[in-house]
């Protein structure tokens, strides 16, 4: 037989736990981070390489006007708050220049000489100039092979070969890692990058 304080008990109880689970639906109602879900084809994701309005061909011609030489390496990066192609250009007597160029409007934001040594190792000049490729036709060579934009393309030799690597953030969402021979233009490798 259930007595009065027993019946109290029980009262309280069920209203602890009704009002528990009234409460976890109501914050789970208002939480304000939508539920995780899957891009859909061809959508971008927030963190994906802005639009520009200047491609990475016309980035490289500004480039060339402005320090004549070959490009090494081409990214689509940040340059003081504003989305810049940051160009590395190996002229024909070594010296290396940095020059930004606005992704907006194609005008030269820097363009000064390079003297750090950090990714040296894996470019040599004399094969730059030897090949074949340019950094526009690894581009043009990666964007047949996986449709979307070019964020990035680096002149390496690093494994005895004169590669482009480049990274296209594909249509697809995702970003793809692809290795181009500077030789013929063909594609070595391509990947999905995981990250």
């Amino acid at each position: 037989m259930v007595t009065g304080r027993g019946l109290l008990v029980t009262v309280v109880a069920a209203g602890v736990l009704a009002g528990g689970g009234a409460t976890a639906a109501v914050a789970a109602a208002h939480d304000d981070d939508p539920a995780p879900r899957a891009t859909p084809a061809g959508e971008r994701h927030d963190d994906a390489a802005p639009k520009t309005a200047v491609s990475l061909a016309q980035a490289v011609d500004a480039a060339l006007k402005a320090a004549p030489g070959t490009v090494a390496e081409i990214e689509l990066d940040d340059e003081h708050g504003r989305t810049a192609w940051e160009i590395d250009v190996v002229a024909e007597n070594g010296e290396r220049r940095d020059v930004a160029i606005d992704a907006a409007d194609g005008k030269v934001l820097t363009n000064r000489a390079d003297d750090r040594d950090d990714d040296r190792d894996d470019d040599d000049p004399a094969a730059l100039r030897g090949a074949k490729v340019t950094a526009a036709a690894a581009a043009d060579a990666a964007l047949k092979a996986v449709p979307g934009r070019v964020t990035s393309a680096d002149f390496e030799t690093g494994h005895g070969k004169a590669v482009w690597e480049v990274d296209v953030a594909g249509q697809d969402g995702a970003e793809h890692e692809l290795t181009i021979d500077a030789a013929d233009g063909k594609v070595l490798a391509k990947e999905v990058d995981e990250d």
